[in-house]
């Protein structure tokens, strides 16, 4: 009843060259097929990324503008203390006797001297009368800057192939109607 005993490492074990072979080609199919899924995976994600950030940069910088141009001064006359209005610019006086200017400089939307928000490539300001009615002789004569009642603020952005529109509009405060 004794059983008898093989020495270790001897025999069949292991694999042969074609079984390796026949893997690494297995290997390689699967990772050809994998690999372009992946990297589409990889590039949807970082186009959300970029475009939520755009986004979220864009809304902030329209958002401040419009919060500041509701607070242009009012003169004596009940006319908005705008000193230039153009396309691409504003400048007025706020509440806080501030002057201050909103303006496209190559890709920077600045206030005054201040960067608001970069890779900018498109800021625009459209003028409206108490009649609704755009003032459209830009830039502005004091006469037209004077009926101005809402400013509308168009802001886009761009990174790459990726572009992001942001539109608000401004109804200046105590100067609704006339």
């Amino acid at each position: 009843m004794h059983r008898k005993r093989q020495a270790y490492g001897t025999g069949n074990e292991g694999f042969t060259l074609m079984e390796i072979i026949l893997v690494l080609v297995l290997i390689g199919i699967m990772a050809a097929v994998l690999v372009p899924t992946l990297q589409e995976g990889v590039q949807s994600y970082t186009a959300t990324e970029t475009r939520g950030d755009l986004t979220s940069q864009a809304r902030q910088a329209a958002s401040r503008i419009t919060r500041e141009l509701r607070n242009i001064q009012k003169e004596a006359d009940n006319t908005p203390n705008i000193s230039s209005a153009n396309v691409t610019t504003v400048t007025f006086v706020d509440v806080l006797d501030n002057t201050i200017t909103f303006n496209l400089s190559g890709g920077t939307v600045q206030r005054n001297s201040d960067a608001l928000v970069e890779q900018v490539s498109n800021l625009s300001f459209r003028y409206f009368d108490a009649t609704n009615a755009e003032l459209t002789s830009l830039p502005l004569d004091a006469a037209n800057r004077n009926n101005v009642r809402r400013i509308l603020v168009v802001l886009t952005l761009a990174d790459g192939g990726l572009t992001v529109l942001v539109t608000e509009q401004a109804y200046l405060r105590e100067l609704t109607g006339l």
